[in-house]
């Protein structure tokens, strides 16, 4: 959102899914986040908050991932959750807490796809630490060969998807 477009790029690309965007900028918290609006520059900005489709606050707050996950996401009606992009925070922590709280609730087949993965201050632990971490945990097969002493950091990742097998 911070354009005003990437809501819309995501919206036209997958045109029939159920989109919902978790979003700082519109928190009404100032004491927490001081800049402007830029979810606002949107022109759905208000039709998305009438629809419950976006989220004002912090991704890096459990709770209020488990409420919008509870309350608007997970309802009876709703379609499976099949795609999670997380656009929101460029802070290592911020990161993880959305990768280890949206991974467990993706469909089997589903993607999550973290943007801004760079080689910046905030990121960057999370890219280089965390992420080949969890890669090498979703393909971890056992320690068959005995060459290195290697076992999982994050053992309850791969069992949660459908994709990764052994060879």
């Amino acid at each position: 959102f911070y354009t005003g477009k990437g809501f819309d790029a995501y919206s036209q690309f997958m045109p029939r899914a159920e989109g919902h965007s978790i979003e700082i900028s519109c928190m009404e918290d100032k004491a927490r986040w001081k800049w402007d609006n830029f979810a606002k520059k949107n022109k759905r900005y208000e039709s998305l908050r009438e629809a419950r489709r976006l989220h004002c606050g912090n991704s890096n707050s459990y709770d209020f991932l488990h409420e919008v996950w509870t309350k608007e996401m997970k309802r009876p009606d709703a379609p499976p959750l099949k795609l999670v992009i997380e656009d929101a925070s460029h802070e290592s922590a911020h990161m993880a807490t959305s990768l280890f709280f949206w991974l467990p609730r993706i469909e089997p087949g589903g993607l999550l796809v973290v943007e801004d993965v760079q080689p910046l201050r905030g990121p960057n632990p999370f890219r280089t630490h965390i992420l080949p971490q969890v890669i090498k945990d979703l393909h971890w097969c056992g320690n068959k060969l005995k060459e290195i002493n290697d076992t999982r950091c994050f053992p309850g990742i791969q069992p949660l998807l459908a994709g990764v097998h052994c060879e």
